[in-house]
């Protein structure tokens, strides 16, 4: 889920091949919801429309080819100083019991073979894909979530939303592995008490960007003039546009 805001009392929340499951009741007079598919098109808002841009979790949506366009779709919407946020999840977690390994390897075998890497937040790493984009300032944070009843309120929130997600790829498992269903569905119910016993944590990676205020100049032969007899040689590039221009897509 991407998460945007500009400087007016507004703030639009969009989604990347995302359900339309957003709130009902408690809805900020200045947030409105838009479910919308980055990969599939771009994002449906002007250049340079956003002060602040935070996306996360889409660690299991993206293919490493769709990782550079959509940061460089971001930067895109994003006002020339203003700021990228990017947060992911480990594919996998730490310190699980048999059971939680046994999920998670069936859940990495099924969405390796969709082509998505549950790495992505150290291969390539958030803070080198913000890097491909253009962006600049760039802080990069590594940390540890518990998951379950051992980690209070958000050990326990985290631990739903583990839960919520292994039910929801219960088809795309099925069919990615050939498991049985009842299998599947029995483990995840029992692996309701390992994280407790083995006290099993994610690993969250976070990296934050600027765009830059001056954007970079096109690069462009020198003019010798229409009577010169010498054929424009491209001007000598500095390591820095080399390398801003060779990721550029």
């Amino acid at each position: 889920m991407g998460e945007m805001a500009n400087e007016f009392p507004d703030a639009m929340v969009t989604g990347v091949d995302m359900s339309p499951v957003f709130p009902t009741t408690i809805i900020p007079t200045n947030c409105r919801f838009l479910q919308h598919n980055i990969v599939l098109q771009p994002l449906p808002f002007p250049d340079n429309t956003f002060d602040y841009v935070h996306q996360r979790l889409l660690v299991a949506g993206l293919k490493p080819c769709d990782w550079v366009y959509v940061v460089q779709e971001l930067e895109r919407v994003t006002k020339p100083g203003g700021w990228i946020e990017l947060v992911e999840v480990d594919g996998h977690g730490g310190n699980n019991g048999p059971l939680t390994q046994q999920l998670w390897t069936w859940v990495e075998l099924t969405l390796k073979g969709r082509g998505i890497n549950v790495n992505i937040g150290t291969q390539p790493g958030l803070n080198n894909l913000m890097e491909q984009a253009g962006l600049v300032n760039i802080k990069h944070e590594v940390f540890n979530l518990p998951t379950g009843l051992h980690g209070g309120k958000i050990g326990t929130l985290l631990k739903e939303n583990e839960q919520a997600f292994w039910v929801a790829m219960t088809p795309t498992v099925i069919h990615g592995t050939g498991i049985d269903v009842q299998e599947y569905e029995d483990t995840i119910i029992a692996s309701a008490a390992e994280v407790e016993v083995y006290k099993s944590y994610h690993t969250f990676y976070s990296a934050c960007g600027q765009k830059r205020i001056c954007p970079l100049p096109p690069l462009q032969s020198p003019d010798f003039g229409e009577s010169s007899p010498v054929s424009p040689i491209p001007a000598p590039l500095s390591p820095r546009l080399t390398f801003a221009r060779s990721n550029i897509k």
